[in-house]
């Protein structure tokens, strides 16, 4: 299934199919939430098709085996978990099903879905088969960004980078799909992907999200009460909770360096506003390093007490806080 954002690219693709031009290892960069796996399994489908070179058929036997996610040269491989690494050995397969001989007598497609999810071992592992592809294989990675690939694997693909749908069309979309209002603040903690939008909703993260702001708009407030209704919604959340925190302290300097239309349409503004007066730029900025090194921190030692560091955290920030005051 391709979304309204997917057409400029896939005409692209469809353009180098029909020309026979398509580089041997495709790199999809997008942010997740975007649909950025359909539109690879899209270019796996038509390339593996044997009826058309520039879409899928969706009738021929290549084409069912794919709707029906048993097609023998087809391979997918993607972290187990969200947030866990592609291990070494799931690599090391690919290379083996790169050099495997067609089973329909046709193209070969290896898929590595969050590409920049493979550790250091894996990358390596695969470098020399993206080099030197065996003939009749096609690869197709995603990532997020260029920022975790290793440069070499980078080299060794053609580059093609989605655009995000701006503010109000993904408004537009989700809106229609739920057929509810929905709040741009949604749209912009999920870095406008709008199937992430969309899900952040169907989830309720929305409401979670507001009832959290409201905490810790209250708790900077003097006379700094209800900490621990912070850190409750803090550890219900998990570390999203401190992207939610570490946007909106963004957000207010913004607002204090005299950034005003990215929040015309802002449903946050009164909140914004008020820590923005409350507390100098110098603490924020300071607490904004220190909210996303918290963030690392709890990504990298899943095992951690998120309550203690959020308690000492919001401490520390109150104490700064009163210290220049």
């Amino acid at each position: 299934m391709l979304y309204p954002w997917h057409e400029a690219l896939w005409h692209s693709w469809q353009q180098l199919l029909i020309q026979g031009r398509l580089h041997h290892a495709i790199l999809l960069l997008a942010p997740k939430g975007t649909g950025r796996e359909a539109l690879g399994q899209q270019l796996a489908q038509t390339v593996l098709c044997h009826n058309c070179d520039s879409e899928p058929c969706g009738v021929c036997h290549s084409c069912k085996l794919f709707a029906a996610g048993t097609h023998p040269d087809f391979h997918l491989i993607q972290p187990e978990q969200e947030g866990k690494q592609i291990g070494v050995d799931a690599v090391r397969q690919c290379n083996r099903w790169a050099m495997e001989t067609s089973q329909l007598a046709g193209q070969r497609v290896i898929m590595i879905d969050c590409a920049d999810s493979m550790g250091e071992a894996g990358a390596n592992a695969i470098l020399k088969t993206l080099e030197e592809p065996p003939s009749g294989c096609q690869f197709i990675l995603t990532a997020q960004s260029l920022d975790s690939l290793l440069p070499t694997i980078v080299s060794r693909c053609n580059k093609w980078r989605m655009e995000t749908p701006d503010e109000q069309f993904v408004k537009q979309w989700v809106e229609k799909q739920l057929m509810q209002t929905i709040k741009i603040e949604s749209i912009r903690l999920n870095a406008c992907a709008p199937l992430a939008t969309q899900q952040f909703i169907e989830q309720g993260m929305d409401i979670r999200h507001h009832h959290l702001m409201e905490a810790f708009t209250a708790f900077l407030q003097p006379p700094h009460i209800g900490i621990y209704d912070v850190v409750s919604l803090c550890s219900s959340e998990g570390i999203i909770s401190m992207k939610w925190l570490s946007y909106f302290l963004v957000d207010c300097i913004k607002l204090q360096q005299g950034v005003t239309g990215y929040f015309t349409h802002c449903e946050s503004i009164d909140k914004i506003q008020s820590v923005a007066q409350a507390v100098p730029s110098t603490i924020l900025i300071q607490q904004v390093r220190k909210i996303n090194e918290l963030h690392r921190k709890l990504e990298k030692h899943s095992g951690l007490n998120i309550e203690l560091l959020i308690v000492e955290w919001l401490t520390g920030f109150i104490g700064e806080n009163n210290r220049v005051s």
